[in-house]
């Protein structure tokens, strides 16, 4: 854009900011920042400036234990403390959902199941960048990163979170993706250094569990040893 378009934009968006910060009415600043070519990215970034961004409420605190315990998921509640007893520590996973993908429900299920199995479970909601999955990964030392994308834009998060853990020091930490990933591509992340992929086919809750738990111990006990 020439320099006259780039300030009438910016002028349009200091006074979008200012309009929500003296709480007044945004539809004339938001008119004037349209007539100026601000982009939609542009306008929703000044108001999260002043509102912050809203994380949709997941429900995951208030659904934990939920599960009927059968036989399948006792097996690998008692396979999480065999393996905590072991390495002295609770079992920590995290679950992410990173890109503008806000299908959560899948990601919840596997955050709920975890939590029935044993597992600590930390979930923050979705719309995460990979800088702050990897971020919280770090923060909370966790066992396991599970990453849940129905985007399609998995082949350029998901390497993203895998370059940020080892730059982060914590690249030992296994990483598994789950959502709507084609074989060839799952291909390719598992030679990126994904420990697994998880597509539909692969609905059975207290298996993935104890995906989890094999994977863990394969990265943890052998670093041990």
């Amino acid at each position: 854009a020439d320099p006259v378009t780039r300030e009438r934009a910016a002028t349009a968006l200091a006074r979008l900011k200012a309009a929500a910060v003296a709480g007044e009415s945004l539809m004339p600043a938001s008119l004037e920042c349209a007539r100026a070519e601000v982009t939609t990215g542009e306008w929703a970034g000044a108001l999260r400036e002043v509102f912050g961004e809203f994380r949709a409420p997941t429900g995951v605190s208030g659904s934990v234990g939920v599960a009927e315990a059968t036989d399948e998921l006792l097996a690998v509640r008692s396979a999480v403390a065999e393996l905590e007893a072991q390495l002295g520590a609770k079992l920590r996973i995290l679950v992410g959902k990173p890109g503008l993908d806000g299908h959560s429900n899948g990601a919840e299920q596997i955050a709920v199941r975890a939590r029935d199995a044993g597992f600590e479970v930390i979930y923050q909601g979705i719309r995460l960048t990979p800088q702050e999955i990897v971020a919280a990964a770090v923060a909370e030392d966790v066992h396991l990163v599970g990453v849940s994308i129905l985007s399609g834009s998995h082949m350029e998060l998901v390497p993203e979170i895998l370059e940020g853990l080892r730059a982060a020091g914590a690249g030992d930490i296994p990483v598994v993706v789950g959502g709507i990933i084609p074989e060839s591509d799952a291909a390719k992340l598992r030679e990126l250094g994904v420990a697994a992929v998880f597509t539909p086919k692969d609905f059975g809750l207290n298996e993935i569990m104890a995906r989890f738990v094999d994977i863990i111990r394969a990265t943890r006990i052998s670093a041990v040893v």
